[in-house]
């Protein structure tokens, strides 16, 4: 039997301060977005590399941009542009739904500067709001607790 789970259930949600209790969803989310770290490898390459080969040596992490798709309120809209004018970065959270046998679903965190923008392309459709996080620092990973 699999032990794969469906991307509904699951919350995004972001604070000023990062306090536990300060933590509020993003209306109307639409995905789970997690961000992608990546690291650099610096050439470290020399005149006494073995058999011609290049060396590299980790560099430095990145962590990126992600983008979370919303459907448009003015209650999100306004929380997201008050993020954007912050000098500071936002604290972001996103809980992963249940897995088979959690009683708390996986938990991913960071911090990030925010960019929202408007979807309003089509007559009678959905307005949709898109807001591009640059991470700034770690992303941390916490496995949720097991039943």
């Amino acid at each position: 039997m699999t032990k794969q789970t469906i991307a509904w259930g699951g919350k995004v949600e972001r604070s000023l301060t990062g306090a536990a209790n300060s933590f509020t969803r993003i209306p109307e989310c639409k995905g789970l977005p997690v961000p992608q770290v990546s690291t650099e490898y610096q050439d470290a390459t020399s005149l006494d590399s073995v058999g011609g080969f290049r060396e590299y040596v980790k560099g430095l992490k990145d962590a990126g941009e992600i983008t979370v798709n919303a459907g448009y309120t003015p209650l999100g809209y306004e929380q997201q542009l008050a993020d954007q004018a912050s000098n500071t970065p936002a604290y972001y959270r996103v809980t992963m739904p249940l897995s088979p046998g959690q009683t708390t679903g996986d938990l991913f965190e960071f911090q990030g500067y925010p960019t929202p923008s408007l979807q309003a392309d089509d007559v009678g459709a959905l307005i949709g709001m898109s807001v591009v996080i640059r991470i700034t620092g770690a992303v941390i990973w916490t496995k949720g607790a097991g039943a």
